[in-house]
């Protein structure tokens, strides 16, 4: 009947408004945890994200371990001196496909802003990240960036912290890491140092 053809025609413009407001909203929340450059999730997110993951680890009977991998791209100043900002860019986009491509799922990458790269890693101890940080410290030694016709290589350091191994609290999770990668830093850069275990810690 004409009737139902047009019913089902005004329903159907309805669905079709409906999924499409669904996925403007899904497009813009998406947009708001991302890093327009690179793709990879935003300091918001991941401090959101850190948030959830300590809040189920505050609730559980046992402890679970959280690490937190920090990386920075060594001398990226120079990169974009030598290449323009264009190639920094460029550096930027190839190191955090690097990343994407090697962190799991349910690992939190984010950038931190400049060339700093932090990666959430819930339910994994210290030796775990940092197998996966010399995995990528590995990974981007060995790329090479194609830009306007040359070929630009870069590698970067890494510091590693675990929740409860080697920092005691979740305040000082950040702060271990972050000590680590001054470490690999001040010791040459391109490697992966990680925070003392807490025990160690204590009595030094």
């Amino acid at each position: 009947r004409i009737d139902d053809i047009q019913n089902v025609d005004r329903l159907c413009r309805f669905a079709s408004f409906a999924l499409e407001s669904v996925w403007t909203i899904a497009d813009v929340e998406r947009r708001a945890r991302t890093d327009q450059l690179t793709g990879l999730y935003n300091r918001r997110h991941f401090d959101e994200e850190l948030g959830r993951i300590r809040a189920r680890a505050q609730r559980a009977t046992l402890p679970d371990s959280c690490s937190l991998l920090l990386a920075d791209v060594d001398f990226f100043k120079k990169v974009n001196d030598t290449y323009g900002h264009d190639g920094g860019d460029a550096v930027l986009k190839a190191v955090a496909r690097t990343f994407r491509e090697r962190v799991r799922e349910v690992d939190v990458c984010a950038r931190f802003g400049g060339e700093e790269i932090a990666v959430l890693l819930p339910s994994t101890p210290v030796a775990g990240a940092l197998e996966l940080a010399e995995r990528l410290r590995l990974a981007l030694e060995a790329l090479v960036i194609r830009h306007a016709g040359r070929e630009i290589r870069v590698t970067a350091s890494f510091g590693v912290a675990s929740y409860p191994e080697t920092a005691r609290t979740w305040e000082s999770l950040f702060v271990a890491a972050d000590k680590a990668l001054y470490e690999a830093k001040r010791g040459g850069r391109n490697q992966v140092r990680s925070s003392p275990a807490v025990s160690e810690a204590a009595t030094s």
